[in-house]
């Protein structure tokens, strides 16, 4: 991070979240959008599934609806890429509770206790 920072490159970064606490990851982005910190432009790209990042209006939201793509796998197998901003989310919408209530897609396509039900359903079969 600190090199990116300092030579103003681009930081790629895959599940941002998957060692750091929501708190520290909403931190890490904060320091690439302060002109401050980021004097020379360094950009960070990033996938998670940390939700929180997308926050409320209320709650100093760290990413804003023109910086998040979500992506979705198709039926066939395709993965899709699209901006939130397609979703036409409101202003003071709390984007963490619209995308974990799949307002904006994104979400899998499972239903509770549907991961529970197949592996039963298979260790039965193998005993069988």
């Amino acid at each position: 991070m600190l090199t990116a920072l300092d030579h103003g490159s681009v930081l790629v970064v895959d599940e941002l979240d998957s060692s750091l606490h929501p708190t520290l990851a909403a931190e890490v982005v904060r320091v690439f959008q302060d002109p401050d910190a980021n004097p020379r432009g360094a950009q960070l790209l990033f996938t998670t599934h940390d939700a929180t990042l997308l926050g409320s209006a209320v709650l100093d939201r760290p990413l804003g609806r023109d910086q998040v793509w979500i992506t979705a796998k198709k039926r066939s197998g395709e993965t899709e890429l699209y901006p939130l901003s397609e979703a036409k989310p409101r202003k003071e919408e709390n984007l963490e509770r619209g995308y974990l209530r799949g307002r904006y897609g994104g979400i899998p396509r499972v239903t509770a206790g549907e991961v529970a039900r197949e592996v039963a359903r298979q260790e039965a079969k193998a005993t069988a």
